[in-house]
Parts: C-alpha cells; sequence; structure tokens
C-alpha cells in the first residue's frame, strides 16, 4: 500500500530490517507491519516486507538509484537512543566515499538483547552489494553486538568483518541500570535491556572474537554521574589498561567530553574513521 508522508524516522518503534543506498525497510515491533523509508524518511510504501521489497525495486529504476558496493560500517545506539545520535559520525564516515554507513534503529527499550540479536541478524542477512562490513557501537549495543558475533549467520559466509569500534561500552555490566530496573517505574522506562546487563550475565556472555582488531573509546557520561548521584550507587572505575587486558582490544584510549552526544565531538569522529581505516586512533 502506497501512503506517502514525512516520519521521525521510527526511533523507538520501529526496527530496521533491511538498508539500501540510505533507503530502509521498517518493521514495527509490535504489529510486525513493515514500511519503506526513503533517504528523506518519507513512507512510500507499507505492507509485508517482501512487498516492501518489490516496491523498493520499482523506485530504484524511477529514480535511478545507483548500486551500492563496498565496506559499510554499521552503527548500534545505546540505551533509549536511535540512529540520529550518529549523525556526524555518519557525515565523517562517508566524507571521502570509502565508507558506506548505516546507522541502525533498533527499540533498545522495548525488547531484550535476543530481540535485538535476531533483528540484526535479519537486517545483516539482507544486506545486500557489501563485501565488508565493520562496526560501532555506543553504551549497550558493544553488548548486542557481542551476543550477535556467537552467532553462525549466513551473512558471515558472504561478508568480512573489518574492524569494531566500541564508544563508552558496558562490557562489564552496569551495577546502576541493575539497580534501576529494580524500580517498577524504571523498569517500564527502560525496558528488559535494563535488567539483562548485570555484571553477573555480562561476564557469561562471549568476548568479542580475537581476529577482529577492536579500538575502544573511554568516557564518563554525565547522565551517568547524575544517575550515581541520585541513586547512590558507584559504578567501579576501568583504566584503559584494565579495559585493554579484560577485553583483548588492539587500542584503548580515555578522553575528556562535555557534549552530550559525544559524536558531536569531532575529534572523536575523526578518531573513530582513523581506527576503522588503518587500525589506530
Amino acid at each position: 500500500m502506497e501512503n506517502h508522508f514525512y516520519t521521525c524516522g521510527g526511533g523507538h518503534f520501529w526496527e530496521d530490517v533491511f538498508f539500501y543506498q540510505k533507503w530502509r525497510i521498517q518493521r514495527n515491533f509490535t504489529t510486525k507491519k513493515c514500511r519503506l523509508l526513503d533517504n528523506w524518511d518519507i513512507s512510500r510504501h507499507e505492507g509485508t516486507f517482501e512487498e516492501c521489497r518489490k516496491a523498493f525495486i520499482k523506485y530504484i529504476e524511477a529514480y535511478e538509484i545507483g548500486r551500492q558496493k563496498g565496506h559499510m560500517i554499521v552503527m548500534l545506539p545505546g540505551l533509549g537512543e536511535s540512529k540520529n545520535i550518529f549523525k556526524p559520525l555518519w557525515r565523517e564516515a562517508i566524507k571521502d566515499n570509502q565508507f558506506m554507513a548505516a546507522a541502525v534503529n533498533y527499540p533498545t527499550t522495548q525488547k531484550g538483547i535476543g530481540g535485538h540479536v535476531r533483528q540484526l541478524e535479519f537486517f545483516l542477512n539482507h544486506l545486500e552489494d557489501v563485501d565488508q562490513v565493520s562496526f560501532v557501537t555506543h553504551g549497550i549495543g558493544s553488548i548486542v553486538l557481542r551476543a550477535l558475533l556467537t552467532l553462525n549467520s549466513d551473512w558471515k559466509q558472504r561478508m568480512k568483518i573489518g574492524r569494531i569500534v566500541e564508544v563508552q561500552p558496558m562490557n562489564h555490566g552496569s551495577r546502576l541500570l541493575a539497580k534501576l530496573s529494580r524500580n517498577k517505574f524504571f523498569d517500564f522506562v527502560l525496558g528488559p535491556m535494563a535488567g539483562e546487563v548485570t555484571p553477573g550475565k555480562i561476564e557469561q556472555l562471549p568476548q568479542l572474537p580475537r581476529g577482529i582488531e577492536t579500538g575502544i573509546i573511554l568516557c564518563s557520561s554525565w547522565f551517568t554521574k547524575l544517575a550515581e548521584a541520585l541513586t547512590g550507587t558507584k559504578m567501579p572505575y576501568i583504566s584503559p589498561e584494565q579495559e585493554k587486558l579484560t577485553s583483548g582490544a588492539k587500542e584503548v584510549v580515555e578522553v575528556r567530553n562535555f557534549k552530550s552526544n559525544i559524536f558531536k565531538n569531532p575529534e572523536i569522529c575523526k578518531g573513530i574513521v582513523r581506527f576503522l581505516k588503518d587500525g589506530h586512533f
């Protein structure tokens, strides 16, 4: 069904299941109905996944959409965030045409880790004309990626995994989120993920494969500091040396940041892209 209208991109109730040249197919996490969005987040078709795929093929011909090819950076946001947090990084990544970039929406406050992994596996299995994929994660996205890479999925047979950059990762779990999840109000607001990232549960999750070059950017969040003060929960400090030892990352750096969105810091975005290109921040 064609129904052209502008959307906000579906940050919290729609999950991306297909991406091609900035066009995406999204699936509503409750109704399972799909919609095709163009590169301006205008809805061009609604229906099943296959119906939206067929509609996209018609738009390829009508708008002469070029074929994508090469190395894709997949960006995974943190808890309560949408793909829009990555806009500054996305612009930096595609600047010299060496990379393509897809910032992925997944309803972080609506489902648990297993649900997000199934969505992202479907997304990557349907990622066309890409021969290499790298990942950038923020916050809880690092946990979702670790769980995703434990699967022996079809997309791994078609695409080489390049490098990974984790920004403010939750690799040691979160005492703060675990405590908040025991409160009915915050459990409702934060969703099932908050209760799944206790330090004990995260310790049981396999680390990223050691053969993949990984860089980590550590940075204290002003929101986390505020929440710690309000709840009386002190998060343990993890030094770059400790993080490198436990994670097996190639490089770990600690930065100071005073912006609410760390990706609005140009130097951080440039450092991420350098690591994805050359393996060094």
